[in-house]
């Protein structure tokens, strides 16, 4: 499942559309598309997992769940679930969920739950998890898109391999102060995800997801399916601390 980084890089390959005519507006999917067409593409935003395209008075929110993938100028056999087409030019998504919001996206999300949004509000995000989220295992929580959104499996690995947590710690449990760490390293990680797309190094550079051997002790990883979210997940039990 792509993550709040890839999704904001395909935003940034995307931007050349910006300012554009929709001259129509096609795909499977069940979302009415006759408002878009015939309209100028005012803005591409991103809100986690979500790619938006910002319309003057609306916008459209694409997501790729586990299998949904894009296609700038290039058709699959397959149709399109949804398709953007300009004059020369188009873009293609399959197996991609499409919904259509009145407004603009600051009106309808928070932005300051997003890991990649110059709002986000570590404290918010922090008395949150006290408030909410204390009996449950941070392995789970990062994985919930309204507090920690845009992280996906690959984030949540590395973050708490990185702020040296293992991922069935309860949540009240944690020093204050390592979960402040964590947070602040979700932003930070999020950033180095996002550079490293540019250069399709995301796996080659993660510290432990996909790997075998801890980089720190050099002994085997743990690989475990763990919580509710059943995500195979990447552990050193040397590094990470149970917090229970």
């Amino acid at each position: 499942m792509p993550e709040g980084p890839t999704i904001k890089f395909f935003a940034q390959k995307l931007q050349k559309f910006v300012g554009k005519k929709v001259t129509e507006a096609s795909g499977y999917g069940e979302m009415d598309k006759s408002k878009i067409e015939v309209l100028k593409l005012e803005n591409i935003e991103t809100f986690g997992k979500n790619l938006i395209f910002v319309f003057k008075d609306f916008f459209v929110t694409a997501h790729f769940g586990l299998f949904g993938s894009m296609l700038i100028n290039e058709r699959k056999q397959v149709n399109a679930s949804f398709a953007l087409h300009f004059a020369d030019e188009e873009i293609n998504f399959y197996v991609t969920r499409t919904k259509l919001y009145e407004g603009k996206p600051r009106d309808i999300f928070n932005f300051k739950t997003d890991i990649l949004k110059p709002e986000f509000d570590q404290e918010l995000v922090l008395k949150t998890l006290q408030n909410t989220f204390s009996n449950k295992e941070i392995g789970d929580v990062l994985m919930d898109q309204s507090i920690f959104t845009g992280v996906g499996n690959i984030i949540r690995v590395e973050v708490l391999y990185r702020s040296k947590i293992h991922p069935e710690s309860i949540v009240e449990k944690i020093p204050v102060k390592k979960l402040k760490e964590l947070i602040e390293i979700c932003a930070l990680y999020g950033e180095e995800f996002l550079n490293q797309m540019a250069t399709n190094t995301v796996k080659s550079d993660a510290l432990i997801y996909g790997k075998k051997i801890c980089p720190i002790h050099k002994t085997d990883l743990e690989i475990y399916i763990l919580g509710k979210v059943k995500r195979k997940t990447y552990c050193c039990e040397i590094c990470q601390k149970l917090y229970k």
